[in-house]
């Protein structure tokens, strides 16, 4: 499976670090987690949403990954998810440690879907960058 990250060029160690520091939508702080999205498209529009469009940097780049196959993971782009509840379903998520990787609905396109990978997960060795490339946001997009 081919899944896209875009971030600033410091931060593409697939570490979960910032999410970790600060928390995000599905995870609390002090809980690693690796977001990333099933098309490009989509994770330019779930940058966008939490970026003030007068100071977005310039040094920004598209990470694609490829996740074995092979691996496990679980599902839940076809449920239902209220905002409140994803950060709890995260993290149990994360606790049980069960699978790689958790297929969720993106809240800005509920027909399309992220996915939430565990850094700390034992086959995370298996997860590969396939590509690194520049990337800027279009400035139609910051108007």
């Amino acid at each position: 499976m081919q899944v896209f990250r875009i971030c600033r060029d410091i931060h593409q160690a697939l570490d979960g670090e910032g999410s970790r520091l600060f928390g995000g939508r599905w995870n609390s702080p002090g809980k690693p987690l690796i977001y990333t999205s099933a098309h490009l498209s989509l994770c330019i529009l779930e940058q966008l949403v939490h970026l003030d469009v007068d100071l977005i940097p310039t040094n920004w780049v598209v990470l694609n990954l490829d996740i074995p196959d092979t691996l496990s993971g679980e599902n839940l782009s076809g449920h239902p998810i209220k905002e409140g509840e994803a950060r709890k379903m995260g993290d149990e998520w994360l606790k049980a440690g069960r699978t790689l990787y958790l297929k969720v609905p993106s809240f800005v396109v509920p027909q399309e879907y992220n996915i939430l990978i565990n850094p700390l997960h034992s086959d995370m060795n298996q997860v590969k960058i396939n590509n690194v490339s520049p990337f800027q946001f279009d400035n139609r997009l910051l108007k």
